[in-house]
């Protein structure tokens, strides 16, 4: 059929088609439903080449063959849409996401056939005129613009890899040749800073997000990607900082309020216990009980820490429930079934180390210093810190009337905390 077209045969082009809409079915009216669902089923020239598929289009314009045409039309802004986001993806999964430039000559490519497709797309477009059915219309609008991304994504990207490996670049020069490219839209290079979240190029994206936010302060997206960067370099108190400057960043963000538990337990332990057993009465944060396990025991506070057992038994957090079941009945001097719930909850998952001072600080305080003795021995042989076990040690012997070997325990503790010589 195309050579018949190529040799100049128009009669022999359109019969072919006509017959070929006449075998495959197609000649009747699609739904837009239909054909935005699944446009190979309609197409007869999709599964050609693209030269091909451009030039079949062509030829139906030119000896003004309406059936079938919509469809191929749509059926090709699918597929060159479809084909630059394989191409894109290739570049990240296979390229930038593992942290190699090997993708990097493949990038101008990329952006040759964005550009090329949208010169294609736009002078059938132009032939065709406007579509009649709106949902097939704002389908196409979206296609093309997502073809138009591409290019300027794979801009973005090229800029952003060579200030990754240039940072002191100057970063209105990168500016300056992202818009060249943009018409001086901003627009475009937002999304694609916003929308992608590759860590191999946060080394270049960190200026050019300060340069976009200082054009454009107000914009939600460079604030969240801002706020993205920051966490993923673990800068915490500049995330924090940006989070109460924009209040907005709180909302959906589970991770606010860890960034704001970690900073306080390296500053304000008393804050950060109140912190995570504020949010934990409210069924939140639930997962992070080991601080709050550990800050309980740094304040003395586990009395505190037993008022949650119906949220964790609720939640089916097993051995937290253990746990504090344990801790519950060792307080009312069932040793042995606290004990064995404590191996329940170590057995369900709960840190070994964690229960073994959490038992040790609780038979201390039901008055059972004996138990603790042998508990701090088997701690000090542990992978615990001894400078966490002795004080406990220390207490036990006195509590048992033993002065010498609680002296001796005293002289060892004093000697972990002498810097050497």
């Amino acid at each position: 059929m195309l050579a018949s077209a190529r040799l100049g045969d128009g009669d022999a082009f359109t019969s072919t088609w006509h017959r070929l809409v006449e075998r495959h079915s197609t000649s009747g009216p699609i739904p837009a439903i239909e054909l935005i669902q699944s446009p190979g089923r309609y197409s007869l020239l999709g599964d050609l080449p693209y030269r091909e598929q451009i030039e079949g289009i062509e030829y139906l314009f030119s000896y003004q063959i309406p059936e079938g045409r919509e469809a191929e039309v749509y059926g090709l802004i699918h597929n060159l849409r479809f084909y630059l986001e394989n191409l894109l993806v290739g570049a990240y999964v296979h390229g930038l996401d593992e942290g190699s430039i090997e993708c990097l000559p493949a990038l101008p490519v990329i952006k040759a056939i964005s550009e090329g497709s949208i010169d294609v797309v736009e002078k059938i477009l132009s032939i065709h005129g406007p579509f009649s059915d709106k949902m097939l219309l704002e389908k196409i609008e979206e296609y093309v613009k997502d073809i138009r991304q591409s290019g300027v994504e794979v801009i973005v990207m090229d800029e952003l890899i060579r200030r990754a490996f240039a940072p002191a670049r100057p970063i209105g020069e990168t500016l300056d040749r992202l818009r060249e490219h943009t018409g001086g839209d901003d627009e475009p290079i937002i999304e694609v800073l916003s929308e992608r979240e590759t860590e191999f190029l946060i080394e270049g994206s960190r200026d050019l997000l300060s340069a976009l936010h200082e054009a454009h302060p107000d914009d939600h997206r460079l604030i969240r990607k801002m706020y993205w960067v920051l966490k993923l370099e673990e800068r915490s108190d500049d995330a924090l900082m940006l989070a109460e400057q924009y209040p907005f960043l709180k909302q959906g963000d589970g991770s606010f309020y860890s960034l704001k538990l970690e900073a306080l337990i390296s500053s304000d332990k008393e804050a950060a216990f109140q912190l995570l057993l504020g949010e934990m009465r409210e069924k939140r944060m639930l997962r992070r009980y080991i601080d709050l396990f550990e800050l309980a025991l740094a304040l003395d506070r586990m009395d505190e820490v037993s008022s949650l057992r119906r949220t964790f038994a609720a939640k089916r957090i097993t051995e937290v429930t253990h746990m504090l079941n344990a801790l519950d009945r060792l307080k009312k001097g069932k040793v042995k079934g606290g004990l064995a719930l404590i191996d329940r909850a170590i057995g369900s998952g709960f840190p070994e180390d964690l229960a073994l001072m959490i038992s040790a600080h609780s038979l201390l305080s039901a008055g059972y210093p004996k138990r603790v003795v042998g508990l701090c021995e088997t701690m000090l042989e542990s992978s615990l810190p001894p400078a966490d076990v002795y004080p406990l040690l220390i207490r036990a012997y006195r509590e048992l009337g033993r002065e010498a070997e609680a002296r001796e325990a005293e002289a060892a503790f004093e000697a972990l905390q002498r810097p050497e010589a």
